[in-house]
C-alpha cells in the first residue's frame, strides 16, 4: 500500500516536468500538481490509520441533500482521461494505479474506508480508470408500425381469379 506514495509521487514528477516545458498548460499544471500532492497525503494518513485501527467511522452520506452553496468554477477539467492527454507520461502511472487497485489489499481497504474512494474518483477520472472506452450511444428510437389490417377486408374486396378485386 506504500506505492499509493511512490506512484503519486512520480506522477507529481512527471506533471512538473510539463509544466517546466509548456506555458500554456503550466497554470492548469500547478493546480493538478497541488491537488494530487493533497490526495496523497490524505490517502498516507487513511492508510496509517486503517493499518493502525484507529479509523472513525465515516460520516454519513448526505447524497441527495440541496446545497446552499454556490460552488466556483474549477480551472480542472472534468473531461475524462483528460491528463493522458496533457501529460502523455502519466499513461504509465495509470497502468500502476489500475494494477494497484485491483491487488487485493488495496480491494479490501477501499471497502473499509469509503472515504479514500472520495479522494482517489478525481484522479481515476484525470487518469481514465473506470471509464469505459466506447463511447455510449442512447438507443435509437424505432417506430413501430401499427398492424395494418388488410384493406380487403376493410372494404370488403376479395381477390379475384384474374388477381383484380371483387366485391362481396
Amino acid at each position: 500500500m506504500i506505492t499509493f506514495t511512490a506512484i503519486l509521487s512520480e506522477l507529481q514528477a512527471a506533471i512538473a516536468v510539463v509544466a517546466a516545458r509548456d506555458r500554456r498548460l503550466t497554470v492548469l499544471l500547478v493546480a493538478v500538481w497541488g491537488r494530487i500532492g493533497r490526495m496523497r497525503q490524505r490517502l498516507e494518513r487513511l492508510i496509517a490509520r486503517w493499518r493502525a485501527g484507529t479509523l472513525q467511522a465515516p460520516r454519513k452520506s448526505r447524497a441527495g441533500v440541496a446545497s446552499t452553496a454556490v460552488r466556483q468554477p474549477s480551472i480542472i477539467p472534468t473531461a475524462p482521461a483528460w491528463l493522458l492527454v496533457a501529460v502523455g507520461e502519466a499513461a504509465a502511472f495509470r497502468a500502476q494505479l489500475e494494477h494497484l487497485l485491483s491487488q487485493a489489499e488495496c480491494v479490501e481497504f477501499l471497502a473499509a474506508v469509503p472515504q479514500a474512494g472520495r479522494i482517489l474518483r478525481p484522479l481515476c477520472r484525470m487518469l481514465g480508470i473506470g471509464v469505459s472506452t466506447t463511447r455510449r450511444r442512447r438507443p435509437r428510437k424505432v417506430w413501430a408500425v401499427p398492424e395494418a389490417a388488410p384493406i380487403a377486408a376493410l372494404s370488403g374486396l376479395v381477390m379475384g381469379p384474374r388477381g383484380r378485386f371483387l366485391y362481396v
